[in-house]
């Protein structure tokens, strides 16, 4: 590996533990200065398929099929009295793993792999959600910073063991 994709893979890295510190402290506005004005955020319902076939998820049902102004909804809700799923708000604490930068042209687009797990909590509940799942990230460079331009999440359970998806991955 190159010395110029090792520092580029250590980049965006950072870039995805920043994001999952923004989400986790539920820092919104910090959150949405990561992203890209043409986002596309995606997260396509996982179906079983007999043997070893693939893709096993849909390329035509989504939990969330999202663009910049259904992002901005959402936030907005989650920041009023409205968001009853989300009073008190959930506990969250993301681990982002296996981190590898698949495309690269520097200052100008990136492709990036990474495995993530969302722990959450909610109020005096003792049980607690485990969501996990593999995302494929493209990045634009806009104004010397990276934007994340299209997300598509790729859940490990077929059925959601959640009471909710009102927290983003």
């Amino acid at each position: 590996m190159s010395l110029e994709k090792m520092l580029a893979t250590f980049e965006m890295e950072q870039w995805l533990y920043r994001e999952a510190k923004f989400l986790d402290d539920i820092d919104f506005d910090g959150w949405f200065s990561l992203l890209h004005p043409d986002i596309s955020y995606q997260m396509p319902v996982r179906v079983n398929k007999e043997g070893i076939e693939r893709p096993d998820y849909s390329f035509d049902m989504f939990a969330f099929n999202d663009d910049i102004e259904l992002l901005k909804i959402r936030v907005d809700r989650l920041k009023t009295d409205y968001a009853w799923a989300e009073i008190p708000p959930s506990r969250t604490r993301r681990s982002v793993n296996n981190v590898r930068l698949l495309e690269y042209v520097p200052n100008k687009t990136a492709v990036v792999n990474s495995y993530l797990t969302i722990y959450r909590s909610r109020s005096t509940d003792i049980h607690h959600d485990l969501i996990s799942g593999e995302r494929q990230d493209e990045f634009t460079y806009v104004d010397g910073e990276w934007k994340l331009s299209k997300r598509v999440f790729i859940v490990d359970q077929t059925t959601l063991n959640t009471r909710n998806l009102a927290i983003f991955v």
